[in-house]
């Protein structure tokens, strides 16, 4: 074997600060923009606040701007950052802002290789815990099927019977294998996840106390014969017929008022405030899209020390400050350019849900705005991700502005639009006479959307709309509550 030494020469991209930083204040918040900035303020002396009478100027030239202009500057930051920073960063080509490093050979961009945040989920929270208990794929796949089956609440939405037919095995489960894969997966936390019912749920939550608690074998009681007693709250008749008194019957009622119904709804996400990023404004045929001033950060490169620096001063401290300070302006300006230009191009296409509502939405993909900015679609995706925009049917997430296209629909109707012609047709009908899944199907069908009757009754349960049975006046007598 012989060693030898070639030198070859190669050209590559490689991710610099600057383009990570801009990334990073792509996706974030007004919020966690805003604690960004104060950080930044606390150890940077080249940045400093823009208050007072200069803060109302610029939101003022905000608001005063044409908006029709797509390469229209954001204010809120310092404007002379801009030519001062352009000779250290190439900010202007497509694929230093989108995607900065080359694909793969599978074409994958680096940004999708990137971790995501782990999202918060009680079905897959119940697939972790019962990864230890699955003894075969049968018994996995069967357990698959019933976990899809169970809805936001934590109930299992379907019979058994149809969850065997949905999980494809052959032989077909039968009904002890059935309640076998489901005792399962009501073992998991939290108690009472994976129920038929309420009184199955309130059951399941009981029996997984200490056989010593207070109250929990009458609770057990009152829940497997009494559960419609407590709805009217007929305390009286509960001790009579237990044959209890009513110290004995109001610690087991508090024991009961201590469960929880909805198992799953534990696991959804904190109701976070939403405050608008873009506002959306005007009539039909004159729309106004515009960046919430008030949301705009308001920094800026601090002069006096710049011109100190420029006078011939030299600290590399204070430099390398300075730097940094013009990159993270200039990053903020890219941020704000982004989201408007993506805002302008959503509503371009939701000029329909602007004159109409959620029943106008169409159907949208993140690569058409990323072929319309020219952008890549991940850039699309970090930009319109805890965004919010005011319109003049409410406050939604930019998000919220992709629905997914329905087929089968004689005309472009998306899975939102969909949504919201039957929550119209149910708020219209006779509340004597509630509609079933199958009559509003119908509807739909009349009205040139075609849908199957489950798609239906999915969507109706997602709008936390109750089945036409439920929906049947309580003064009629045929329908009662559990009132806590």
């Amino acid at each position: 074997m012989k060693q030898n030494l070639h030198l070859t020469t190669s050209q590559s991209m490689a991710m610099t600060p600057q383009l990570l930083q801009s990334i990073r204040l792509l996706q974030l918040s007004s919020l966690e923009l805003e604690q960004e900035l104060r950080q930044a303020l606390e150890r940077n002396v080249m940045l400093e606040p823009v208050e007072g009478d200069t803060a109302d100027e610029e939101e003022a030239e905000v608001i005063e701007r044409d908006t029709t202009a797509a390469s229209e500057e954001v204010s809120g930051v310092d404007p002379d950052a801009t030519s001062k920073v352009e000779a250290d960063f190439d900010w202007s080509s497509r694929e230093s802002w989108s995607s900065g490093e080359p694909n793969r050979e599978d074409d994958e961009p680096w940004e999708a290789r990137l971790p995501t945040p782990e999202t918060v989920d009680a079905r897959l929270s119940a697939i972790r815990q019962l990864e230890l208990v699955i003894s075969t794929p049968r018994e996995a796949r069967l357990i698959s099927a019933i976990l899809d089956a169970i809805d936001d609440n934590g109930y299992l939405a379907e019979p058994l019977e149809g969850v065997a037919l949905e999980s494809g095995l052959n032989p077909t489960p039968d009904q002890a294998e059935l309640e076998a894969a489901l005792t399962k997966v009501q073992g998991v936390e939290p108690s009472g996840f994976g129920a038929r019912d309420l009184r199955e749920c309130l059951l399941l939550q009981i029996n997984a106390m200490p056989r010593g608690t207070p109250g929990r074998v009458l609770a057990r009681e009152i829940v497997e014969t009494e559960l419609e007693r407590v709805a009217s709250r007929d305390f009286e008749g509960l001790c009579a017929t237990l044959e209890v008194d009513f110290m004995d019957l109001h610690r087991a009622m508090d024991l009961i008022l201590s469960l929880n119904p909805k198992p799953g709804a534990s696991y959804s996400a904190p109701a976070e405030v939403a405050l608008p990023d873009v506002l959306v404004s005007g009539i039909p045929g004159s729309w106004k899209i515009e960046l919430n001033a008030e949301r705009l950060p308001r920094v800026r490169v601090n002069r006096l020390y710049e011109n100190l620096l420029q006078r011939g001063a030299s600290h590399r401290g204070m430099k390398d400050q300075l730097q940094e300070a013009r990159w993270l302006v200039r990053g903020i300006e890219m941020r704000h350019d982004t989201l408007l230009r993506t805002a302008r191009a959503i509503f371009e296409r939701q000029t329909a849900f602007l004159e109409q509502g959620e029943e106008g939405m169409v159907s949208l993909t993140l690569r058409e705005i990323a072929e319309a900015i020219g952008m890549h679609e991940s850039t699309v995706c970090r930009v319109t991700t805890n965004k919010w925009v005011q319109t003049p049917w409410g406050v939604y997430e930019l998000k919220a502005f992709f629905p997914s296209q329905i087929a089968g629909a004689d005309r472009e109707t998306s899975g939102t639009a969909v949504k919201a012609m039957i929550r119209r047709i149910i708020h219209t009908e006779n509340a004597d006479a509630p509609l079933c899944d199958g009559d509003i199907t119908a509807i739909l069908a009349r009205n040139g959307v075609r849908v199957a009757r489950r798609t239906v009754a999915k969507y109706r349960e997602a709008m936390r709309i109750p089945s036409a049975k439920d929906r049947i006046p309580v003064q009629k007598g045929r329908h009662l509550r559990l009132v806590s």
